[in-house]
């Protein structure tokens, strides 16, 4: 029996209540002493993270379940305080981090510790994927829950949120957490619509009916909103490059359809990124962002000057003038745009991995640029002081310029020839060998060692953004998802809002929904009875939902049929019978080809002898000592017994012999 709201409806009648906040401060204390005490020195840290490690023990897993408190009579209490177990885990982590950082004398030591923690994270997730798939889902990695940090409840938090704000690769890479994303991402968990800390199954995912699944509301699904965005990019390139390699005038033409669409298209983007800065302020401004923004600006200023051109302000340039300026600041764009396509398509892996390493790159550059901008600036002012040592400062341009070229292997000695010998000269081949032998060589091992990290552990960096991506559809969603461009036909529709009530204005929102997404919407319901006839068939099997997903060769039971007909009825279980017969059949002939030679099946005793011959890691992990060290251990824990067993032999003898002694001495007396 589970309290799990498992969809929308029947979310209400749930019984779940989270732990309060200072319970799941108790929770986290209780965790921090129980690694203190674990991990009481530097181990290696593949000792930790090993798989069925001797430190990392089952002991050590039951107590860290233990830590959360409850009453161990009552599978529910039990239950509501383990749901709060990794999200105090992480915690945890996060607070080894920062000791890391302030006792710089144990640093080696607090971050093995946070990532014990993370470990013990990633250990426990995968043990209740096997027992509980949707308590793990819906209570531990997706509710949100809040810690009392010094006398002040923290906003609340998801797992899910807060591996990915603290990049916890080890907790991101782990199945459960995966098949969690996964989940999210196909839009088969979706936000409770009046809770925004609970998190529910959609229950149109297994509904066969083809109506169910043709509504605007399965355009808030990560995945789909994502294609609605790679294709708008692509549509938007392609208006870019009509725009900027159609001109074949010198004239000044109006606006044409192509034009009017694309500024259109910038429109909606800045929109919608004005509305994100409002919403979640600074914090929300990243890398992307500022790129984004950087190309908007640029195709603004392009748009204020083409309308300047058209004459509708006077100015004294001729409006040829305005328009060559106007198509040769768009044209410098281009960069942008092209770009721009990498942010969209970074759901692709090799992709992702590429901007994964870019940003480790930028990142680790800064250390480099803070150093030569420091270095320019000294070397700028010596140079500005030995031109202005004749009281006129003359070169000071040709100077600066000369100093950004050398970054670049373009500097020249020439500007300095005839200028304050030999000072000047001294403080040039000076500045050149600081900055094209040192700094450079500085940035291009900075550069290797980015990319070192990001290709050593590329799966769980790539695995990290993919969840980033993921949590930026669903963090905050909207009631109503429009992909810009379109979200101007959202701004168009807001003054209704004050005119008509709103029952009738969330009709004509999913009407206008329903109609300019329905290209889209018609693929989506496709696909999706096609997905919902497996689902069906999974539940019956007994199941989960993402099960048979491919049909894989070792499986002769794997696997489902879909013929794709009868998508428009709600009576369509043909895929289901027909992957019926096909196990059936193939199970019949697979036992009909190895019964056709009475000596090709193996005996019943080459199972037997293969399972002695597999390493006893389960019962080593229990113990403690390891399967290396488990026979000694058992062959010692056999004669120990055993000599346990003697002694309590031995000593029930010589009791019954004092007792006969003692009989005798009663007859003789």
């Amino acid at each position: 029996m589970s309290s799990l709201p498992v969809t929308q409806d029947d979310y209400n009648a749930a019984s779940f209540k989270a732990p309060t906040p200072r319970q799941v401060l108790r929770v986290a204390l209780n965790l921090k002493f129980l690694i203190d005490k674990v991990i009481p020195i530097d181990y290696d840290i593949n000792q930790v993270t090993c798989q069925h490690s001797r430190i990392l023990n089952h002991q050590v897993i039951q107590l860290t379940r233990e830590a959360c408190g409850g009453n161990r009579n009552d599978k529910e209490s039990l239950r509501k305080y383990q749901s709060v177990l990794l999200f105090a885990l992480l915690k945890v982590s996060g607070w080894y981090n920062e000791l890391s950082v302030k006792e710089l004398h144990n640093t080696e030591l607090y971050k093995l510790r946070s990532i014990a923690a993370q470990h013990l994270c990633k250990i426990i997730i995968e043990f209740e994927e096997n027992v509980d798939l949707h308590y793990l889902f819906l209570q531990m990695l997706l509710h949100r829950y809040s810690m009392n940090e010094n006398d002040v409840d923290s906003e609340p938090l998801s797992v899910v949120e807060l591996a990915a704000d603290m990049h916890a690769t080890i907790v991101i890479g782990s199945s459960g957490f995966q098949r969690c994303i996964s989940w999210l991402w196909r839009g088969w968990i979706i936000q409770a619509p009046d809770e925004p800390t609970t998190f529910v199954r959609d229950a149109t995912i297994s509904s066969m009916s083809f109506k169910d699944h043709f509504s605007p509301e399965r355009i808030k699904t990560p995945k789909y909103q994502n294609i609605l965005q790679i294709s708008f990019s692509i549509l938007f390139l392609i208006l870019y490059t009509l725009v900027v390699n159609e001109k074949d005038s010198t004239h000044v033409e109006p606006f044409d359809l192509a034009e009017v669409i694309f500024y259109c298209f910038t429109l909606g983007n800045l929109i919608d990124e004005a509305v994100k800065i409002y919403y979640i302020g600074f914090a929300y401004l990243a890398f992307w962002n500022v790129f984004n923004d950087t190309l908007y600006t640029i195709i603004g200023v392009s748009f204020v000057l083409r309308v300047v051109s058209l004459g509708l302000v006077s100015t004294k340039y001729s409006a040829e003038s305005w328009d060559m300026l106007s198509y040769r600041i768009l044209s410098c764009a281009a960069p942008f745009v092209w770009s721009r396509l990498l942010l969209y398509l970074e759901s692709v892996q090799f992709v992702g991995l590429m901007l994964v390493v870019l940003k480790f790159m930028m990142t680790e550059s800064i250390v480099f640029f803070v150093m030569l901008l420091l270095i320019m600036i000294g070397f700028l002012q010596g140079f500005i002081g030995l031109d202005a040592s004749d009281g006129n400062i003359e070169i000071a341009g040709p100077i600066m310029r000369n100093l950004v070229m050398t970054v670049v292997g373009a500097g020249g000695f020439d500007t300095f020839k005839s200028f304050a010998p030999p000072y000047a000269a001294i403080l040039w081949y000076f500045y050149c060998f600081i900055v094209t032998v040192i700094l450079l060589n500085i940035l291009i091992a900075l550069y290797s060692n980015a990319y070192q990290k990001v290709v050593e552990n590329a799966s769980d960096e790539y695995m990290a953004l993919m969840c980033e991506k993921t949590l930026r559809f669903i963090r905050a969603p909207d009631e109503y998802v429009f992909v810009p461009p379109l979200n101007i036909i959202e701004l168009a529709l807001k003054p209704l809002e004050y005119i008509i009530s709103e029952k009738n204005s969330d009709r004509l929102t999913h009407f206008i929904m329903c109609a300019i997404y329905s290209p889209t919407l018609l693929i989506v319901a496709i696909l999706e009875v096609r997905t919902a006839k497996r689902i069906q068939y999974n539940r019956m099997t007994k199941l989960q939902d993402d099960a048979n997903e491919s049909d894989e060769v070792w499986d002769l039971t794997d696997g489902f049929v879909d013929n794709g007909s009868n998508l428009f009825f709600d009576e369509n279980n043909d895929g289901i019978h027909d992957t019926r017969v096909k196990n059936s059949r193939a199970l019949k002939k697979q036992i009909e080809a190895e019964r056709a030679d009475p000596h090709f099946p193996v005996s019943p005793e080459w199972h037997k002898k293969v399972k002695k011959s597999v390493q006893p890691v389960q019962e080593g992990f229990q113990t403690g000592v390891g399967w290396e060290l488990f026979d000694l251990y058992n062959q010692a824990e056999t004669r120990y017994k055993k000599s346990e067993n003697k002694v309590d032999e031995l000593t029930q003898a010589v009791n019954e012999l004092v007792t006969l002694v003692k009989e005798l001495k009663m007859k003789q007396e």
